[in-house]
């Protein structure tokens, strides 16, 4: 059998040449939802050539690739391979700009139940949260009427006894020594005021990072929706809904394309919690690939696969005014209540 292989593998190579200086270079997305797809392979049938997609989807040949038709692989997990055709000529490069791979039913199920128990989970939490404040209104309602009784007794007791107001206003030469109450500024004021380059007093949205510090750090993973691993739209997604109690769509693009989405592109109008939009790496259509949420000072949060200088990558605080982002920064948007 092996002989076989080996005189078919021979007699294909004598009916090519090879191109020197050919190349093929392509992007591979998610069909449903136009996102990049990073560690996709992508490989050339009958030869050892295959190459593996970086974080935006791209893949590039340089290798010698025989002239003539071939079929291309591209195989992922969680996604059905991909099969299609290309033609190597001499002096031309084959350019693929948009290679669309499909969920497998079995990768759909996964990301239906993962939803599934993503909505329980916030069901739970509100439950959770309504249960909590029932709880804290009966026991303010105890206190006031508790209060309301004792302060009842206290006149009753209170007639023979005198009192005197005096002025409280300190004298002239009276010098004070003004104190300094530690709640005024809290340790997630003063963590994330270090991380954003402003004064802990400019961190007043504590529910937004709340939110924040228990999301820092959680895992990238394209499709994901829990604390096991998030993508960027499910987390801006989870921030709004907990933080502004607003539902907004489930995908970047979606979320561009939305109706209650106000969009602008100066930069100096930001404000904290508007979402940012951004492009792929050397995408000149401005198909929307990831989108983040604005903080203040140049900064927004979001879960993203770059590790960049931090070295990590994840649910992390990035940097608007960095050329990578600044070069995908397509628009901002401003969400007008839709509840």
């Amino acid at each position: 059998m092996s002989k076989i292989l080996l005189s078919v593998f021979f007699f294909s190579f004598s009916l090519f040449t090879f191109a020197q200086t050919e190349t093929f270079v392509g992007s591979v997305v998610e069909e449903e939802t136009n996102y990049h797809m990073a560690n996709a392979i992508v490989a050339i049938e009958g030869t050892a050539l295959a190459q593996t997609t970086n974080n935006e989807g791209k893949f590039s040949f340089r290798d010698k690739i025989p002239v003539g038709e071939h079929i291309v692989t591209v195989t992922k997990e969680g996604y059905e391979v991909k099969f299609f055709i290309i033609n190597i000529e001499n002096g031309k490069k084959v350019i693929v700009d948009k290679v669309e791979i499909s969920l497998t039913k079995d990768e759909e199920k996964r990301r239906k139940k993962l939803l599934k128990e993503q909505s329980k989970e916030e069901k739970k939490k509100e439950k959770e949260r309504e249960e909590k404040i029932k709880e804290a209104q009966k026991e303010l309602e105890k206190r006031e009427k508790k209060l309301a009784k004792e302060k009842k007794k206290l006149k009753k007791s209170n007639k023979d006894v005198i009192i005197s107001y005096d002025d409280a206003t300190p004298a002239a030469n009276t010098s004070t020594t003004p104190t300094v109450d530690p709640n005024i500024v809290t340790p997630l004021q003063v963590k994330y005021a270090g991380i954003l380059g402003v004064t802990p007093e400019e961190i007043t949205n504590i529910p937004l990072y709340e939110f924040i510090d228990e999301w820092m750090g959680i895992p990238y993973l394209m499709g994901g929706a829990t604390k096991d691993g998030i993508d960027c739209s499910s987390f801006s997604q989870r921030l709004f809904t907990t933080v502004n109690g607003q539902y907004i769509e489930r995908t970047a693009q979606k979320q561009f394309d939305s109706n209650y989405t106000d969009k602008f592109q100066g930069k100096e109008f930001l404000k904290e919690g508007d979402l940012l939009f951004f492009k792929g790496v050397g995408d000149y259509s401005n198909d929307i690939s990831h989108v983040g949420v604005y903080l203040g000072n140049m900064k927004f949060v979001n879960a993203t696969s770059r590790r960049g200088t931090s070295g990590v990558s994840g649910v992390k605080i990035s940097d608007l005014s960095e050329p990578f982002w600044t070069s995908r920064f397509v628009s901002a948007g401003r969400r007008i209540n839709n509840n």
